[in-house]
């Protein structure tokens, strides 16, 4: 299959790129984070978080797409490491979550401070980076798929599609949930709404426990 594909940049194209819509649009981590820190901090920090996840996504094509992926072959120990980190980040953002207050009339936020740009984005990184699963996912999509005949540009090409579109989806996920009137009739519910966040994360840190298959 790789060969006929490799003939057929279109093929190969269509097949990654719908491989990669299906696994962007599925609910995670990712999904997770973006959601909560747009309804705990709104519009803007929701898309910067949005941003680094998609940042990410270009980290792990890299890995995947110029034949990287032979590190996690000699270095199991890497992928272990990234799952123990992974799962401890998401249990901070989680318990940082859990322990959200109701919102007095005279406070912006039930979760605190808003965080700037920099920080959103390194948040929406971090969460990207160090989940293994996601790694794994782009090492066997683009091995089944690249061949050595793969030319850089389609590999160029690919790899610019599937971080702008992890961008461009998580950006609208924000976009929408940060809609000013819909995040005005859930301020009052904000700190259960962040504390629900919260468990999700947690969960999704301990499943990130789990071992990688």
């Amino acid at each position: 299959m790789s060969a006929t594909l490799s003939e057929s940049p279109q093929s190969l194209f269509a097949l990654v790129a719908g491989a990669h819509l299906l696994a962007v649009s599925s609910p995670g981590p990712d999904f997770a984070m973006v959601a909560r820190q747009t309804l705990a901090h709104g519009r803007s920090t929701g898309v910067w978080t949005a941003l680094g996840i998609g940042s990410g996504i270009a980290f792990h094509v890299a890995w995947a797409m110029f034949g990287l992926g032979w590190v996690v072959e000699r270095f199991p120990l890497l992928l272990e490491l990234l799952r123990y980190g992974g799962a401890a980040f998401l249990l901070y953002m989680g318990v940082s979550a859990l322990r959200a207050r109701p919102t007095p009339p005279t406070e912006p936020s039930a979760a605190g401070a808003v965080p700037g740009s920099a920080r959103s984005f390194g948040i929406g990184l971090a969460t990207n980076l160090l989940n293994p699963k996601v790694m794994m996912f782009f090492v066997a999509l683009c091995s089944t798929v690249i061949t050595r005949d793969t030319s850089i540009a389609l590999r160029l090409g690919l790899g610019a599609w599937m971080a702008g579109t992890t961008m461009l989806w998580f950006s609208l996920v924000a976009w929408g949930l940060g809609h000013q009137s819909l995040r005005e009739r859930l301020q009052k519910q904000a700190h259960w709404i962040d504390r629900g966040m919260g468990v999700l994360l947690v969960g999704l840190g301990l499943l990130s426990l789990l071992p990688v298959n």
